[in-house]
């Protein structure tokens, strides 16, 4: 008996991509690195879909005779009925082993049988590209909106460091305003000190200069005095 053939499904089918390769943080700090990541995934994902789409479209149809046995163990196998399969397998051999069967005598299947089934595991194939294409335009959905969300985020971070900028630059404008009165303030009342020391030094030498005077006049009284 034949081995019974490969799945065509079990080599081809693509990895989960739904979990691990679009799984972004919330914070807008790391958005832009998980947004490349994920970007780079879904790019190989496509790339995966379209390569293998390709392969199989250029792939040449074989069109293999199978006997009654070959093509119900083939169907079998595909259906996922391996306990079916191996029952079916184990009671074949034993009217093979007994001679109720002669291999040399099993007939073929009809090409149209062989057919059918090639054009079934094509439409599941088909339809597996089909669920990758779907998963991954909803992962590309998925990273657009997280684009327009992290760039949203710093389009708000810029326009609030603009708006610090403008109020430190308008209290900037309001110290330098308030420094200028300060400075012509403490100029003026530092004119009006100079002018004040200045008058009160010369009052105090005014009336230093009167006080000898009077003891210089008061001196002559008495000598005068003492002389008569």
């Amino acid at each position: 008996m034949r081995a019974s053939p490969e799945p065509l499904e079990k080599d081809e089918m693509a990895p989960d991509y739904r979990d691990a390769a679009f799984h972004c943080e919330d914070g807008a700090l790391n958005d832009d690195w998980d947004l490349r990541k994920g970007g780079a995934d879904l790019e190989a994902t496509i790339k995966a879909i379209q390569s293998r789409g390709e392969a199989s479209a250029a792939a040449p149809i074989l069109h293999h005779h199978e006997t009654g046995d070959e093509f119900l163990s083939s169907f079998l196998f595909q259906m996922g009925m391996t306990e079916t399969l191996d029952w079916f397998q184990m009671e074949w051999a034993e009217l093979i082993q007994r001679g109720v069967v002669d291999t040399q005598q099993v007939e073929m299947v009809p090409d149209v049988y062989v057919e059918i089934q090639h054009l079934v595991r094509n439409l599941k194939k088909i339809q597996q590209e089909g669920k990758e294409y779907r998963e991954a335009s909803s992962a590309a959905v998925d990273i657009l909106e997280k684009v327009r969300k992290a760039r949203h985020i710093q389009q708000m971070h810029h326009q609030r460091v603009l708006m610090e900028k403008n109020r430190l630059i308008e209290e900037l404008r309001k110290l330098k305003v308030k420094y200028n009165h300060y400075e012509s303030e403490l100029k003026r009342w530092n004119e009006k000190y100079h002018a004040v020391v200045k008058q009160t030094v010369l009052m105090r030498w005014k009336r230093d200069k009167a006080a000898e005077l009077a003891n210089q006049t008061g001196k002559l009284a008495l000598e005068s005095t003492c002389d008569l």
